[in-house]
């Protein structure tokens, strides 16, 4: 059960699951109540239907909702749901087209292209998005395959006509549409592919993660606001991601925000948001990992959270 998979309880419906790696038994997954709820929102929902499954997680140094696998009713896999997908629609019809083809041009095995979202659910109407999740094989480059598409103008960036679709989508942050418009208009994750919005999902396999459940224990210090380089974006474009950074700056916090190495997130909005060499801006919440003693900033828990390029952004 990896991120882009859904789970059911009969207690919570349907649960996006979050993440590759899991504690024991369990799966970090969040139900579908609408995406402008606030976190206290969905864990109030939690609780209230299916108590004990918020639990502190050890490893991340955050109550999370880790449900036990057998309350697993059903497991919706993205990538057997993009096998047994049927070009029933013109929607099906192109998440087809558009998986086969960054297949191809990657040369990355089909069973790595997954479908995710509504059209996983069986719940997409004609306006739906495509949303694509790539699970990356040991030494592939999805990404490469996403900006060659983006090249070769296979794929579209998006632009202020599509206002609507990324304000529905980003209700909970603070950050202005401009400013997503603009970071969005960059990223060969995100786009339009026959005048149809699609974003891709480009995953870890759960072998290959960089920090699989129990390698970590990190713990929040204090919120902070920095400034700072991308040194390092081999992983920036991945759910989850990672950046390696040089903090330079603290406009808000205290100077051990100095000491962040890293840029971590588990939404896929933050994806792809800065490229290497780039300067930024961001905030989020100081981590000390109390295995390596590394610090890092890690963005996505509120709706203030957010990381910019200075360089577009001027």
């Amino acid at each position: 059960m990896i991120e882009g998979d859904y789970v059911y309880t009969s207690e919570l419906g349907f649960l996006a699951v979050k993440g590759v790696s899991h504690p024991p038994g369990k799966v970090v997954a969040f139900p579908r109540i609408g995406r402008a709820a606030a976190l206290e929102e969905v864990y109030a929902f939690i609780e209230e239907r299916m108590r004990g499954c918020l639990v502190f997680d050890d490893h991340s140094g955050q109550v999370l909702p880790q449900i036990p696998v057998e309350r697993v009713e059903r497991h919706l896999s993205s990538r057997a749901g993009f096998r047994s997908l049927r070009p029933v629609d013109v929607l099906s019809k192109l998440a087809l087209e558009l998986g086969a083809i960054v297949s191809e041009v990657g040369g990355l095995p089909l069973e790595s292209i997954g479908i995710s979202g509504s059209i996983l659910l069986g719940a997409h109407r004609r306006d739906s998005d495509i949303d694509l999740v790539i699970v990356e094989p040991h030494g592939y480059r999805a990404v490469e395959a996403l900006m060659e598409l983006r090249r070769t103008g296979i794929t579209q960036p998006v632009s202020s006509e599509h206002a609507h679709d990324l304000a529905a989508k980003r209700k909970d942050s603070t950050l202005p549409l401009e400013t997503w418009i603009r970071h969005e208009a960059r990223k060969a994750l995100y786009g339009l592919f026959k005048g149809v919005v699609y974003s891709a999902k480009v995953v870890p396999s759960p072998e290959n993660y960089w920090e699989p459940w129990g390698s970590a224990r990190w713990r929040e210090l204090e919120d902070v606001e920095v400034r700072g380089r991308l040194l390092d974006d081999s992983r920036g474009a991945y759910t989850p991601m990672r950046l390696e950074v040089s903090v330079e700056k603290v406009l808000a916090g205290s100077c051990e925000a100095l000491k962040a190495s890293e840029i971590a997130s588990f939404r896929s909005r933050f994806a792809e948001q800065v490229f290497a060499g780039e300067e930024f801006q961001a905030r989020g919440r100081l981590e000390v990992d109390l295995v390596s003693g590394k610090h890092r900033i890690f963005i996505g828990n509120k709706p203030e959270d957010y990381i910019i390029s200075s360089s577009i952004m001027g």
